[in-house]
């Protein structure tokens, strides 16, 4: 990843030249210093050496903004690596107490919880930072719920749903090949949309990029096929191997939320 934004860096109350020198290993010892400084480090190494995705890492980086704001105030002043050895179990559950009269619900309160742990375990292994308290927070109880199972009725009524709503034809070719990809051949919707124009021409399988850049490869059912390739006719815009196979209105990378926000109207309508 590369290094922090200026902008980031003014939001974080550190200087550019600190920064950088902690991203390349500055001799000044890890307990001394800033919080924000080990968390911009541990959100690159998250990306570079465990690949997590943008949308996780930007969920820790909040999370672990709001920890280092919140320890500001609660421990009154500014906080070095040397502090996170004093946390108490008291000192942690406080600052999730915080977040749930935010109005955060059980699952993103364990997501927070993943986030500390994760950013104290990369302290204590990569800057002999230890914080023995960790180890007493445990993520809130979640409420079994058993899913609904789809019907493959459900899936074609889905896809019709959602290509009626389109307002040209090329449009509902594009999003019922979309639909498809995600109920018939079980991809993410992160995994259809990095789908490019190498792609083509499709044949009984198809490799489809995932979570931490793996790969793996989906067979195609024939309707699948079949549903791509009429939208490939009809698509107005050329499909070149390095661009993305599904395009937006005015021909860029379609927008993951134009999907979930057809379908979740299209599953409304069902009521699904």
């Amino acid at each position: 990843m590369p290094l922090p934004t200026r902008a980031w860096l003014r939001s974080r109350r550190i200087g550019p030249r600190r920064a950088r020198a902690s991203c390349e290993g500055d001799p000044l010892s890890a307990a001394a210093e800033p919080l924000a400084g080990l968390i911009g480090r541990f959100l690159a190494y998250s990306g570079d050496q465990r690949r997590l995705s943008v949308h996780t890492l930007r969920a820790y980086g909040l999370t672990l903004e709001r920890f280092d704001d919140f320890l500001s105030t609660h421990l009154g002043g500014a906080v070095t690596g040397g502090r996170l050895a004093t946390l108490s179990a008291a000192d942690l559950r406080a600052f999730l107490a915080m977040r749930r009269e935010e109005g955060l619900a059980a699952p993103s309160l364990a997501r927070d919880v993943s986030a500390l742990k994760g950013f104290f375990a990369w302290a204590r292994r990569n800057e002999g930072l230890a914080c023995d308290a960790i180890a007493a927070l445990k993520a809130p109880k979640q409420p079994r719920r058993l899913p609904r199972a789809v019907t493959p009725a459900d899936v074609r009524q889905l896809v019709d749903v959602v290509g009626d709503a389109a307002t040209l034809p090329w449009l509902a070719a594009r999003d019922m090949a979309v639909l498809l990809l995600l109920y018939g051949a079980g991809l993410r919707i992160g995994e259809a949309l990095s789908l490019t124009g190498a792609a083509l021409p499709l044949g009984p399988v198809i490799q489809v990029t995932g979570k931490r850049a793996k790969t793996r490869v989906v067979p195609l059912l024939p309707q699948v096929r079949a549903a791509i390739l009429d939208y490939v006719e009809k698509c107005p815009f050329d499909l070149g191997q390095d661009g993305p196979l599904f395009r937006g209105v005015k021909g860029g990378a379609l927008d993951p939320g134009t999907v979930r926000r057809a379908v979740q109207a299209a599953r409304a309508a069902m009521g699904l």
